[in-house]
């Protein structure tokens, strides 16, 4: 009795050993377990948070290169800008992929969302200075266009007022008649109406005065058309004709005379018949022209 009572005492110790080895054990099992939940808790958080950073690249990118593409252009000042978001977004994505550093990444992310934020604040500042530009443009355009309306109207009005002046200073005679004209006794001039007889084709006008028309020495152009329209002239080279339009007309006689603008004064023409010729019955057409090749007068003869 005393050998087992000895050893129970003997194997208490080693009981009591053995039973917090197991106590030991048991926390040390419970203990790992709650640490594995906990890392797979930290696991599941960094995952999110990694996919959380990921998203905020791609949609900070995403809008970065929306606006790049619809406004980029726009100054080469955004082109160092652009150089850096496209490098913050490479290195936060390769951080993501081989480490994890909270705050390092945090930090990356926030210095590129400052950078994306100045980019779009510099974005918008172009577009409003271009908006600005662009409206600039349009009222310049506006009142050029409308100075150039006007422009236009004062130089259709001075080109009318000039060509008001320049028909208004065209001399128009008046009082323009045609006779035919006979010599009797070998001195005295008479009219006639007879074919047979008329020796010559007297044309007179009256030239007004004008202050509009320069004085001096103008010069006017007669043309005969016989009855059978057939202009008289004395040959048909350019010697016998002046210019009328894109062309010359061929005359029958000319007549320059000194003009004075403060009076009228009168004009005589005449052609003469040539000898061994003797004039068509019939009406003569008669026209006189200026120097300018405008029309300034018509009359007509009749010869029987």
């Amino acid at each position: 009795m005393e050998e087992e009572k000895e050893i129970k005492t003997m194997n208490k110790p080693l009981l009591i050993a053995a039973v917090l080895l197991a106590l030991a054990v048991i926390g040390l099992v419970i203990w790992l377990v709650i640490v594995k939940g906990d890392v797979k808790s930290l696991q599941a958080e960094k995952e999110l948070q990694k996919a959380d950073f990921e998203a905020q690249v791609d949609s900070m990118m995403r809008v970065h290169n929306d606006l790049k593409e619809s406004y980029g252009q726009l100054s080469a000042e955004l082109a160092e800008k652009d150089s850096i978001i496209q490098a913050d977004a490479v290195e936060i994505k390769k951080l993501l992929d081989s480490q994890w550093d909270y705050n390092r990444i945090k930090k990356k992310l926030a210095a590129l969302q400052t950078v994306s934020q100045g980019y779009v604040r510099q974005l918008d500042s172009i577009i409003n200075v271009n908006k600005e530009l662009v409206a600039e443009n349009e009222r310049i355009m506006e009142e050029y266009n409308a100075e150039k309306q006007q422009n236009t109207v004062l130089a259709r009005q001075k080109q009318e007022l000039t060509d008001k002046v320049n028909t208004a200073a065209i001399l128009k005679p008046y009082n323009l008649e045609a006779t035919g004209m006979r010599l009797r006794a070998g001195t005295t001039e008479t009219s006639t109406d007879k074919a047979s007889r008329c020796e010559r084709i007297k044309v007179t006008f009256t030239l007004p005065e004008n202050e509009l028309a320069k004085s001096g020495y103008k010069t006017f152009y007669l043309r005969i058309a016989e009855p059978d329209k057939h202009i008289i002239c004395k040959d048909e080279s350019d010697a016998y004709s002046f210019p009328f339009g894109d062309g010359r007309l061929q005359f029958t006689e000319k007549l320059t005379t000194n003009y004075d603008n403060t009076k009228s004064s009168e004009v005589s023409m005449c052609y003469y018949k040539p000898a061994g010729k003797d004039l068509k019955s019939g009406l003569y057409m008669i026209d006189v022209y200026d120097e300018g090749g405008n029309l300034v007068g018509q009359t007509s003869l009749t010869l029987k």
